[in-house]
């Protein structure tokens, strides 16, 4: 027995060094200088040089970038979660057959690659000049976030027992009003499961933005990185120190809400 929990232990470890090596490497090279970069890639610097932050703060219009991505991602997710949670509250509850197709309709889009619809995509943007803008990319954002969470919202509804809802509705309450005083309360778990896996997405997103916001004005934190790398150059240690401080905004909000994310698992486990 303990030799199995030793091998386990042994396993779980080295996953997390696999993990955590990246973030070893980030960390690494943005407290490094050029020189020590070019002298040994992997070794601890010999000093710190805490510069690479304060340059990568200017030069990169951090603040400019963080504001376009926080703007993106919350009314993105806003988004996502209103229509999410209103067309999973009508296709749990109405057993119709426009519903059940409507329902067929939004999990056949998760099965189309974003590839494959990159250059119409961009097309209708361009018709309709979405290009370069914060509600043209939060409407594309929104349209892929809504497929998965009309399957969360739909399944999770489909375990709350109608009898909650008939209770309410001899007490004279309205379904407007049996949505938002009964079902929103009991969605807390998916929402949270909801809100955090959309918020990373589109926070880390890199292509979409990069299709749509070409001007400086809108470029969102992973964008704005990638022009730390030339055609012929690269300055690395900015480009890792402006990583890390990209970093922190989301990993501050993954650790807050985490515990949320294992509540909906649970729920959801124990429901189904």
């Amino acid at each position: 027995m303990k030799s199995n929990k030793a091998a386990v232990l042994a396993v779980f470890s080295l996953l997390a060094l696999v993990f955590l090596f990246p973030l070893y490497v980030a960390l690494l090279m943005s407290l490094k200088t050029a020189k020590q970069t070019f002298d040994s890639f992997y070794a601890l610097p010999s000093s710190l040089n805490f510069a690479n932050f304060a340059h990568a703060w200017e030069t990169s219009k951090f603040p400019l970038a963080i504001m376009n991505s926080l703007i993106i991602t919350v009314l993105s997710v806003a988004l996502i979660v209103l229509v999410s949670a209103l067309a999973g509250y009508a296709i749990a509850r109405r057993n119709k057959p426009f519903y059940n197709i409507l329902f067929m309709l939004f999990l056949s889009g998760m099965m189309i690659p974003f590839q494959v619809t990159m250059l119409p995509l961009y097309k209708l943007g361009k018709t309709l000049h979405m290009l370069d803008t914060h509600w043209g990319i939060i409407l594309i954002y929104g349209g892929f976030g809504i497929q998965t969470g009309v399957l969360f919202y739909t399944a999770f509804i489909r375990q709350i027992s109608r009898e909650i809802e008939e209770a309410a509705k001899i007490d004279g309450c309205t379904t407007p009003g049996i949505f938002i005083r009964i079902i929103i309360p009991l969605l807390k778990p998916v929402t949270a499961t909801v809100i955090v896996l959309n918020a990373l997405y589109i926070w880390n997103d890199f292509l979409l933005p990069l299709l749509y916001l070409q001007d400086n004005h809108y470029r969102t934190i992973p964008l704005q990185q990638y022009f730390f790398f030339g055609q012929y150059s690269s300055d690395l240690n900015l480009a890792f120190a402006y990583a890390v401080m990209g970093m922190i905004p989301v990993i501050v909000f993954f650790l807050i809400m985490q515990r949320f994310i294992v509540k909906g698992i649970a729920a959801g486990a124990v429901k189904g």
